[in-house]
């Protein structure tokens, strides 16, 4: 990749959800100044690693909490992109994380991804629903996924001050 400077935007982007550098991750976006909301979420959106990896995934399984709540806050993207390779969602990872790595973090990560949006119903290509592969440590991520899995179900979604379904982007109330 070489020096940071010669780096493509993608590449500084991947490497900001790797590290959990929110200053590159804000470089890359006010790099973007001039640009229209779709398509600075069309960029965000349709980047991914090697692995077939979005950027939720990555901030998910590198533990990139404030990097994910950075990316949260783009307007217009998508809370539930699917890997390509098992068509897992970003809350696969963060329970994978939860479960093999810290706790308390990747109990965060699903808290924070379902609180924008996240989809807890989507099964990957094994026909798992996040929930199903919480570890028995990872009980609160679990509980927090059965909990929106409900809500999201019954219709119970809050609205938000204009009326709309609140289960898009964080941010929609700048």
């Amino acid at each position: 990749m070489g020096e940071a400077d010669g780096a493509s935007p993608r590449e500084q982007i991947i490497e900001a959800c790797r590290r959990d550098n929110v200053d590159l991750f804000q470089e890359v976006l006010d790099g973007m100044k001039g640009k229209s909301k779709e398509d600075i979420a069309r960029f965000f959106n349709n980047v991914v690693d090697t692995m077939g990896n979005y950027l939720l995934h990555i901030c998910a399984n590198y533990g990139s909490y404030d990097v994910m709540n950075e990316l949260l806050d783009v307007e217009f993207l998508e809370c539930d992109p699917l890997t390509r390779r098992d068509k897992e969602t970003p809350l696969h990872s963060a329970v994978r994380y939860a479960n093999e790595r810290e706790l308390e973090l990747g109990e965060a990560m699903v808290k924070m991804l379902c609180e924008a949006g996240g989809d807890p119903r989507i099964r990957d290509t094994h026909g798992r629903k996040p929930a199903d592969t919480c570890a028995p440590r990872a009980e609160g991520a679990k509980a927090t996924l059965r909990q929106e899995e409900y809500i999201l179900s019954e219709g119970l979604r809050k609205q938000d001050d204009e009326g709309e379904d609140a289960a898009g982007s964080a941010s929609d109330s700048d």
